[in-house]
């Protein structure tokens, strides 16, 4: 791992108590670290492993509002619990898809034959052999701009449209392709993460489907105020005594995803056609274009669990799970970091920190159920885990460990964010080359120099602690274009991690 070293990042700092170096430490040729020290006096290089000190945190909700996906399911597991997870969402008419002239009032004596809810799932957390059962709801109101939602909201529903549907999440299509030795073909399995849901023969949802052909029969300017009359929004939610998956439906950004579409057939030779509404998760198609509204809801019961003390008001310290901490997305948690030992790196004139960093070893083999999240993220939070938060102009944003590599602005030239600023919030993630993975790591060089000498804004308290999670909360300040599309992520990904080796590493330089 390449760490820039210059001298103006270089700082004095302390080393009370020799007997602690001696506790984890080694040597290494400074050549071999690729340290850039000024003068010419020798140097030499070591590093000083501290522990730190980790629990896990709940927080109390989750935002889900307009994710990148919306999750549905239920599923259990040993460490965590069970998580339900429901979707609410808007239904949209939206003429650039499905002009007006395509409606079943453009033609002559239309007949529906089917009306069919298509969703498209990239996801399955837990088995995807078992089937997912799962029940459609129709929202008495449609989700609005003004109310918050989030993990924990309850919407108001009617009835049931469809009850204990079962789709089959494991279901492959086979296609012909071309072989090497033309005009010969084989057959390839193609997977097909597509749920089907035929309504009309559902006797509770076939009245309400066709109250709503009626309309576009009707009216030539059927539109989205003709739809909330009639259809407000849908709910799907897994069936009473379904367990054992969760699937993730993404923000869609084709036509032929998640919709309702309407089969029908005009005139007197029958020919088919098709009109479709939309659920709200469709990725915009262009600056003009205003997606609806959606969120899912998300509980988690960890009774049975290590885990089943754990409140938001009452984190756990790792000695009462297993050695473990956790960092789990869509579930809400995170591990609380910190620091230990820091007394060994005050005060001493003749050493300078070159580097440090974060090792965070995870359990290995852990990833069965839920696949380890791409990128951790550390907050800086105080006593009762609440995030700190600094202003950006006029706003307030998170307080968050920056990055410490150099950013390229537009205009070509190099900037370093500062350990004290916004915008560039530091990726804790797994080193290349890892296989199975081991541990995250991430470079704190200049954080951890400001925490040592308290040098944050004014006006700023030094955090108690860290907060680890695989979430980043919002996107004010953020600067980074690779992390814009992170704010909102929804996901189950875990990461249980290896609480007693956490550690934070320190390489420093004895000037002689």
């Amino acid at each position: 791992m390449n760490w820039p070293t210059s001298a103006g990042r270089l700082s004095s700092v302390t080393l009370l108590g020799i007997t602690l170096l001696a506790l984890a430490s080694s040597c290494e040729k400074a050549n071999d670290l690729g340290l850039e020290l000024p003068g010419t006096s020798p140097i030499s290089a070591t590093y000083l492993d501290l522990p730190l000190r980790a629990s896990t945190v709940r927080q109390p909700v989750v935002q889900t509002v307009k994710a990148n996906s919306v999750l549905v399911g239920r599923v259990r597991d040993s460490f965590v619990g069970t998580t339900t997870a429901a979707a609410a969402l808007n239904l949209l008419v939206l003429p650039g898809l499905s002009p007006l002239d395509s409606l079943p009032a453009k033609f002559v004596n239309p007949r529906l034959d089917s009306a069919v809810f298509v969703l498209a799932f990239d996801q399955v957390y837990g088995s995807a052999v078992q089937p997912l059962r799962l029940d459609v709801l129709p929202l008495q109101q449609p989700l609005d701009a003004r109310t918050v939602y989030n993990s924990t909201t309850a919407v108001a529903t009617g009835a049931a449209l469809v009850s204990n549907f079962t789709a089959v999440l494991n279901r492959d299509n086979t296609v012909r392709v071309p072989a090497s030795n033309a005009p010969d073909t084989i057959s390839v399995a193609s997977p097909q993460r597509t749920i089907r849901i035929p309504l009309l023969k559902s006797s509770s949802a076939a009245p309400l489907v066709n109250s709503v052909f009626a309309a576009m029969t009707s009216n030539s300017a059927f539109n989205q105020n003709t739809l909330d009359g009639l259809w407000k929004g849908v709910l799907l939610r897994p069936s009473e005594g379904h367990v054992g998956n969760v699937i993730s439906i993404p923000r869609a950004s084709t036509r032929t995803v998640n919709v309702v579409t309407f089969y029908f057939r005009t005139g007197a030779e029958g020919k088919k056609r098709t009109y479709s509404i939309y659920l709200a998760n469709i990725a915009p198609l262009s600056g003009s274009f205003t997606d609806g509204r959606y969120f899912t809801q998300l509980t988690t019961d960890l009774a049975g669990t290590p885990l089943a003390g754990l409140t938001p008001q009452n984190p756990l310290p790792s000695s009462a799970t297993n050695g473990l901490t956790y960092v789990q997305e869509g579930v809400g948690l995170s591990t609380r970091l910190e620091f230990e030992g820091l007394e060994a790196l005050r005060d001493k004139p003749t050493l300078v920190i070159n580097r440090a960093e974060l090792l965070i070893p995870v359990r290995q083999l852990s990833n069965g159920l839920f696949p380890y999240p791409s990128s951790l993220y550390l907050y800086e939070v105080n006593e009762a885990n609440q995030i700190l938060t600094r202003l950006n102009g006029a706003s307030t944003v998170d307080r968050l460990v920056q990055q410490e590599e150099p950013v390229a602005l537009p205009n070509g030239s190099l900037i370093l964010p500062s350990s004290t600023g916004v915008g560039y919030p530091a990726s804790v993630s797994v080193p290349l080359g890892q296989n199975p993975t081991q541990f995250y790591s991430v470079g704190i060089t200049q954080y951890l120099q400001a925490f040592l000498q308290n040098r944050f804004n004014a006006g700023e308290d030094r955090p108690s602690g860290l907060l680890l999670s695989p979430a980043l909360r919002n996107g004010e300040g953020l600067l980074l274009p690779q992390q814009s599309g992170t704010v909102a992520n929804l996901n189950l990904n875990r990461a249980q991690l290896d609480a007693n080796n956490i550690r934070l590493r320190v390489y420093y330089s004895k000037l002689q």
